[in-house]
């Protein structure tokens, strides 16, 4: 999910009772939230194909989850000795037996967050590199912001004004987040029955299937569909009398052309496949070389891409 998601999911534990009455709490819990995304910096000094590659593994995996909210509540401690007392020396000083609850909270609900998501997550990273996907809601959900929002706005106002139980509206926005997510992973899950049964119906010999959730719409999911030889894309809509509309034609995956096996062999194109869930190749000529664009059908034609200069001599057979 989007950072000011995790942000509020952070902001709203803390306004439901972990972060009252113990110092830095709130603050660890907000820090925590976000935490593993520090993978993202790798941006800042690692390609692109290699960053992608090294997202939501190590900073979102078991060992991650073991030891950054140890490391999060050591380094509050820490700062709130060297800087926060330091300054005004009557303050309550931090402690980290009482930070560590909200810093597993915060640091675990991150991937818990990013699984819901069709980019996935690697739950067992180091131990396992394989992806888990929940494919339940859009990396960006407003319908999520508000509810966080608008919990976290009444738990303050009835803080402020002294007025009993600020943590009510706080928690009724976490439990009405949680039954929103409950609802998009089972109609994710009755999505995927509902389209292998079109796709049997229609003659299609379908593999995994993909329910993906777009912006705003809850009722509506975008359909990719492993056939072979590629993908057969589509749309679900539940509102609609034919709830399933796969297109006619098929992306093709094009893995068996020479030219893709040697753009996946590359560098860049191993790091890319580490990632991509479904992919495909997309190439063209330029002179005699090839330009080989691998791709993913969850994201066509968008940044989800890597390309792979092929030269003409690797496609030749030896002599």
């Amino acid at each position: 999910m989007d950072n000011l998601c995790h942000t509020l999911v952070g902001a709203a534990l803390g306004e439901a009772g972990l972060g009252r009455h113990k110092p830095l709490a709130t603050a660890t819990l907000l820090v925590g939230a976000n935490l593993p995304d520090v993978d993202g910096f790798t941006y800042a000094f690692l390609d692109g194909p290699t960053s992608l590659a090294f997202r939501r593994g190590w900073t979102h995996g078991i060992l991650a989850m073991a030891v950054l909210p140890v490391a999060l509540a050591a380094a509050m401690v820490a700062w709130d000795r060297a800087v926060r007392r330091r300054r005004r020396k009557e303050k309550i000083p931090a402690r980290f037996r009482a930070l560590l609850l909200p810093a597993f909270a915060a640091v675990l609900s991150h991937p818990l967050l990013d699984f819901l998501n069709t980019y996935g997550v690697r739950f067992l990273y180091p131990f396992s590199k394989r992806w888990f996907y929940g494919d339940a809601l859009f990396i960006v959900d407003p319908w999520v912001w508000i509810a966080l929002a608008a919990g976290i706005a009444f738990s303050r106002a009835l803080a402020s004004s002294d007025r009993p139980h600020p943590e009510r509206p706080a928690r009724a926005s976490l439990a009405a987040v949680v039954a929103y997510i409950a609802a998009m992973l089972i109609s994710s899950a009755a999505g995927r029955s509902l389209v292998g049964r079109a796709a049997r119906e229609a003659g299609v010999p379908a593999g995994r299937t993909m329910i993906s959730p777009v912006p705003m719409d809850p009722f509506r999911r975008l359909v990719v569909l492993e056939v072979p030889g590629g993908y057969r894309l589509g749309v679900l809509r539940w509102l609609y009398r034919e709830r399933v509309a796969l297109d006619r034609g098929t992306l093709p995956r094009n893995d068996q052309d020479p030219r893709a096996a040697a753009a996946a062999e590359s560098r860049d194109g191993r790091k890319f496949l580490v990632w991509a869930r479904f992919p495909y190749f997309e190439i063209r000529r330029e002179g005699e070389d090839a330009l080989v664009s691998l791709r993913d059908a969850r994201y066509p034609g968008s940044w989800a891409s890597v390309t792979v200069a092929v030269p003409a001599p690797l496609l030749r057979s030896p002599p």
